[in-house]
């Protein structure tokens, strides 16, 4: 078991909250953080809550936080159940994701879990999959073809850089731009072509003309 928590949110109650309850339960919180780009880089293992509200924002966080620290253990605290989001979370690399309506005993089973290397889903999972049709990655409003898209010539770059499955660290030292940049250019990307994360850019580039990664321009 992974005792060694580290807290990840900008609102202070909510470390201040998280803190006090994994500590009660015996959890080691080493640290207690506004954002990961505040972190140092790690190979420590340890359990990594991330209190991210914004669905588009979650599988950027845990693939930011897997690039910086290898050994981590993501689990993001979501507001409400996003099916995309959730999705796109674990393929980044995310060992759970829980919504927050959960009461204080399961959520601590759950985050116990986590630390143990099992994957941890939430419940309403369970109520989606008796409901949720068959249906493409990509929602039907997304940008047409690659022209209305509008993409600049770095978003493109950025883009296809997505579809090589690049965190944005990666994305960053490729391109030689710092990580904010590349940040400002994934939300840019995810706006203009209408899509929800990173998954759906690099599934839509795939299915609109932009078939190899190597466009981008790399080192």
């Amino acid at each position: 078991m992974c005792n060694r928590v580290s807290i990840f949110s900008s609102s202070d109650i909510s470390r201040e909250g998280l803190a006090h309850f994994l500590r009660s339960e015996g959890f080691d919180v080493f640290a207690s953080i506004r954002s990961i780009d505040d972190m140092a880089d790690t190979a420590e293992p340890f359990l990594a809550v991330i209190d991210e509200p914004t669905p588009i924002l979650q599988a950027d966080a845990v693939e930011e936080l897997k690039a910086r620290a290898p050994g981590s253990l993501p689990v993001i605290l979501a507001e409400r159940f996003d099916m995309e989001s959730m999705i796109a979370c674990f393929q980044a690399g995310a060992q759970g994701y829980i919504v927050k309506s959960i009461r204080s005993e399961p959520l601590m089973t759950a985050l116990r879990l986590a630390s143990l290397g099992e994957k941890v889903m939430p419940s309403d999972l369970v109520d989606m999959l008796d409901m949720r049709p068959a249906a493409a990655p990509v929602p039907v409003a997304a940008a047409s073809d690659l022209g209305s898209a509008n993409l600049s010539p770095r978003e493109r770059d950025v883009l296809c850089c997505l579809m090589a499955g690049y965190p944005n660290k990666t994305i960053a030292r490729q391109l030689d731009v710092c990580e904010a940049t590349v940040k400002v250019h994934v939300k840019a990307i995810l706006r203009k072509l209408k899509v929800r994360n990173r998954t759906q850019a690099a599934i839509w580039a795939s299915s609109n003309g932009i078939s190899d990664p190597a466009m981008a321009y790399l080192a």
